[in-house]
């Protein structure tokens, strides 16, 4: 069997692994208006930190979907404990069981490039509310890459595509959106240089995974320069 980055993720329960972690999420959170009649979607949750926060914080009535079975479980194990009433679903965001107009945000924190990025891009435009928002954190390519470091990158991460800045505005556009705002920017070395050092947690022991994470940091440090994220605001 191979193992993916994401089975990686759910196996040392790491959470907040995208760009600006936790406090990035927190901060975007805090310049919206939400209250306890939102509904919210997380697509891909993964443990469902930022759900519980959502659910916690506002009152609202939170939905967290991701595809990953660990990560399914161990998010709705989480909100039991804490006796949440988040709906747990495990599916696809390319194809998502919601009505359509059914959200009134939509919070994505690096899923989306593990998908069919302009099929999930119209999925978001179907289930969002007439002036619902999408706050999405993804990964961006800052110049083009040569082939061979594009496939690198991709086969590494289960990727179908890697969008610069202009593209993912393209794809916005082309799945509805026509107001799209870059709320944040930066590359992935200048990130790692000023987050904050935060305190550790000790993994248990897995020859397999500490490979995954091995190879990760390798290409984090080779292709930081030439890899970003970019925080979407995106109304419908």
């Amino acid at each position: 069997m191979n193992l993916s980055y994401q089975d990686a993720l759910a196996f040392y329960e790491l959470e907040g692994a995208h760009p600006g972690g936790f406090e990035l999420t927190k901060s975007l959170l805090k310049n919206e208006e939400i209250d306890e009649h939102d509904t919210i979607l997380e697509a891909g949750c993964g443990l469902g930190q930022t759900s519980q926060y959502l659910a916690e914080t506002y009152g609202c009535q939170v939905h967290a979907l991701d595809l990953h079975p660990d990560m399914v479980k161990q998010a709705r194990k989480r909100f039991q404990q804490v006796d949440l009433p988040v709906h747990v679903y495990m599916n696809s965001i390319e194809e998502m069981p919601f009505p359509e107009n059914y959200f009134d945000f939509i919070i994505a924190e690096s899923s989306t490039s593990f998908t069919s990025i302009q099929k999930t891009i119209r999925e978001y435009y179907r289930v969002l509310k007439p002036s619902g928002t999408l706050i999405s954190i993804d990964m961006t390519a800052e110049v083009i890459l040569p082939e061979e470091q594009r496939n690198e990158i991709m086969n590494f991460y289960n990727l179908k595509s890697i969008l610069t800045q202009p593209e993912w505005i393209s794809a916005f556009n082309k799945g509805g959106f026509a107001q799209v705002n870059i709320l944040k920017s930066n590359t992935v070395l200048e990130e790692l240089k000023n987050s904050k050092a935060s305190e550790s947690k000790v993994l248990p022991s897995n020859e397999d995974f500490n490979q995954i994470f091995e190879e990760h940091y390798r290409l984090t440090l080779t292709y930081g320069n030439s890899l970003g994220y970019r925080v979407f605001r995106v109304r419908k």
